[in-house]
């Protein structure tokens, strides 16, 4: 039977659930996510309020998958057409600076459903087209997104690198959370060693002599990274 809720009000509740299994499932103190959440409890204020920790892994989830670790890290372009996975927690402040995670799994499924939590330390100047999009909310304070999507298992990994850096956003601490099938697997910090600024490209003509010309605010994105363009993204207001 069709849910005679409206569906701005079933989105609500989807979103405040979702923000409840994501900090209950990976807070020292569940009960500073509970059920009350779902009932008006402020999402970003609980968020700040709990004290998230990594997830005990391996996570048997059901008995045909196994989540058996988790990488983080960012995408670093080499001389060719393909970009290297680099883990770390350390995320230079580049414009157009892609990161995001790998799920190693152990599934007999094709995919698999996930769902983030991306907390920066303050709100970033400009959410570009994110802003006008029906498939995105963001957070009243404008410091945080709720994710979900379902994507292909290849070869025993899930990964997802949607978030790139832009210009304007903060120098500072961020946090990800990470679920798959409902499960937390992941709570992530890592570090934007300062404001993201504008690039300044320079370009030199090859075949004769002439000054340098320099391209500001260049198209650093076009590698389909840019976090301000997707699909499938859901968060609270």
């Amino acid at each position: 039977m069709p849910s005679t809720t409206p569906p701005s009000a079933r989105c609500r509740a989807f979103h405040a659930a979702l923000s409840v299994l994501l900090l209950g499932a990976c807070s020292r103190h569940p009960a500073a996510a509970g059920p009350a959440a779902t009932g008006g409890v402020d999402v970003a204020r609980a968020a700040a309020e709990a004290a998230p920790v990594a997830p005990t892994l391996p996570l048997v989830i059901a008995p045909d998958l196994t989540v058996r670790a988790v990488r983080f890290g960012l995408l670093k372009s080499d001389s060719g057409t393909d970009d290297d996975f680099v883990a770390t927690d350390e995320i230079p402040a580049v414009d157009g600076q892609a990161f995001g995670w790998i799920v190693e799994v152990t599934t007999t499924r094709r995919s698999l459903h996930w769902q983030e939590h991306l907390r920066m330390p303050a709100p970033p100047v400009d959410w570009g087209d994110a802003a006008s999009d029906p498939d995105i909310e963001i957070s009243k304070d404008g410091k945080s997104v709720l994710a979900q999507g379902e994507d292909d298992v290849e070869d025993g990994e899930l990964s997802r690198f949607y978030w790139s850096l832009a210009t304007g956003d903060p120098a500072g601490e961020y946090q990800l959370d990470v679920a798959v099938e409902g499960h937390a697997v992941a709570h992530i910090r890592f570090h934007v060693d300062g404001p993201v600024r504008e690039q300044t490209f320079l370009v030199r003509h090859l075949h004769r002599a002439g000054p340098t010309v320099q391209f500001r605010n260049a198209a650093a994105r076009f590698v389909g990274h840019d976090r301000r363009h997707g699909r499938g993204l859901a968060a609270w207001n």
